[in-house]
């Protein structure tokens, strides 16, 4: 049997450490001397600081999760979080060939882990998960998941349109824009974030490429307005590849002029919470050390947990101030964004 001899083409996603996170605080020698003692200062007003840098840091990634993640379930404007909204989560990830095994994780707000708790009260299940539900109010493991209570994730805000159509077939493998029309002339938006489908594209499996039963899902990477025709052109992801790609094919055909284009949420100008499920490889977090300062009273940094903070402090005589600064320099980026999926609400 005759092999055909392929190159190896590595794939590669882009992430830049483009953030920059910090904050100051500002007490006298007086105050910390007399009023707080070290142990005291350091959980009066430390340990408050870098709760607030840290959730700062995990609500700015939990929008770009949420703006990267074309996967989405669920109905907008419900509150349900029954078995099978979750499964339906699982479901897309799976067929996207989440790892066999991986732990699968669901962010939900506190409505969503109430909506999900009061479904499941009935079930027969683990001893030990079932007392989570009626002593602590968490969910704990099911469904394929495990289930975490988050209040910083975000919302999606619709564009002003949510009927429109493709204008311009495509025709050019890995083309990542899709020209649409039928939006208000000058201000129909298509918000950042939204998911949508696009009529008779559907996806395809990634090994077989055999055509699912299910059309693809994309995601509008950046705002788009119309123009004074009502035509605009979407950034999206994934890019277009059929089979013509050489293993690239992740849709079965390339969108036509006049395809309809679904977005998840059916109201304009609404916003929706979005909860997610993810493998925690369909996402990267970094964080590197800076520059520290010479000629300081303190410059040190230390990495704690894959997060690296950098620590300044000097003295300003003419106030008699102590001021402490504490900085993060990270970025991060969906690496598997078809690992993980958005459930709205």
């Amino acid at each position: 049997v005759s092999s055909t001899i392929q190159d190896v083409v590595e794939e590669k996603v882009t992430l830049t450490l483009g953030s920059q996170r910090n904050i100051a605080v500002n007490l006298t020698s007086a105050e910390i001397a007399t009023d707080l003692s070290l142990k005291s200062w350091a959980k009066r007003i430390l340990k408050p600081a870098m709760s607030r840098l840290g959730q700062g840091i995990e609500a700015e990634c939990l929008v770009l999760a949420k703006d990267a993640t074309y996967n989405s379930v669920g109905t907008s404007g419900t509150t349900v979080f029954g078995t099978d909204t979750m499964l339906s989560a699982r479901e897309k990830m799976k067929k996207n060939l989440a790892p066999m095994g991986a732990e699968m994780f669901a962010l939900l707000d506190s409505t969503a882990t109430r909506s999900a708790v009061n479904a499941r009260k009935g079930l027969f299940n683990d001893t030990a998960e079932v007392a989570k539900l009626y002593k602590s109010g968490a969910m704990g493991r099911s469904d394929g998941f495990v289930f975490l209570e988050n209040n910083l994730l975000p919302q999606h805000t619709m564009g002003t349109d949510v009927t429109f159509e493709v204008r311009t077939t495509v025709s050019v493998e890995g083309q990542a824009t899709l020209v649409v029309e039928g939006l208000t002339t000058t201000t129909g938006t298509v918000t950042k974030g939204t998911s949508f489908t696009i009529g008779s594209v559907y996806g395809v499996h990634p090994i077989t490429k055999d055509t699912l039963p299910t059309l693809q899902q994309f995601v509008c990477t950046a705002l788009a307005t119309a123009d004074g025709s009502g035509y605009a052109t979407l950034s999206v992801s994934p890019a277009f590849y059929t089979s013509a790609s050489d293993g690239l094919q992740n849709i079965d055909a390339f969108p036509v002029d006049g395809g309809t284009c679904t977005p998840v949420g059916a109201t304009a100008s609404t916003a929706y919470t979005q909860n997610l499920a993810y493998c925690k490889d369909a996402f990267r977090f970094v964080s590197v050390p800076l520059v520290k300062p010479d000629g300081t009273d303190i410059a040190s940094q230390s990495t704690v947990n894959g997060v690296t903070v950098r620590v300044v402090r000097d003295y300003i005589p003419t106030t008699d101030k102590m001021i402490m600064r504490l900085d993060v320099l990270y970025g991060f980026a969906a690496v598997r964004p078809e690992w993980a999926c958005k459930i709205t609400a």
